[in-house]
């Protein structure tokens, strides 16, 4: 297999939220998304997914739960996504790699978003296990 990846939503339940990422260099740039990356060697996918969020947003989730799984085979890419409702820590971008910011539910940016992730979204947000090609 490929590069594999982690792909962490982040829900606030409380007020309805979702903690987004704004891409601010490489292959994204310009895009909106969710906090994720490559998984290093050694590491399972759950650690991967606690890591990147918290290099990307400076939050300790806990907890998360496998949503789905796409798969980008031009690209050699394979992307897990996880689902948590359960943090901490105070919300910190990356200086010029990405931005975080908190999003309302009804106000996703979708037209700001790859297409892939975009074609996704509404069925993880409706609770349905994702897998696709």
């Amino acid at each position: 297999m490929g590069h594999e990846a982690s792909l962490s939503i982040i829900e606030d339940v409380k007020n309805h939220k979702f903690l987004m990422i704004h891409h601010e260099r490489g292959i994204n740039k310009g895009c909106a998304n969710f906090p994720g990356g490559k998984k290093e060697e050694g590491e399972t996918m759950e650690q991967c997914v606690v890591r990147e969020t918290f290099e990307e947003t400076g939050l300790s989730i806990k907890n998360p739960k496998k949503v789905g799984y796409v798969e980008f085979p031009k690209f050699d890419y394979y992307v897990h996504i996880y689902w948590s409702t359960e943090f901490s820590g105070e919300v910190k971008s990356h200086e010029g790699e990405v931005s975080a910011f908190w999003q309302d539910e009804d106000k996703i940016p979708y037209a700001e978003m790859r297409e892939a992730d975009s074609n996704f979204l509404p069925d993880i947000l409706a609770g349905k296990y994702v897998k696709r090609r």
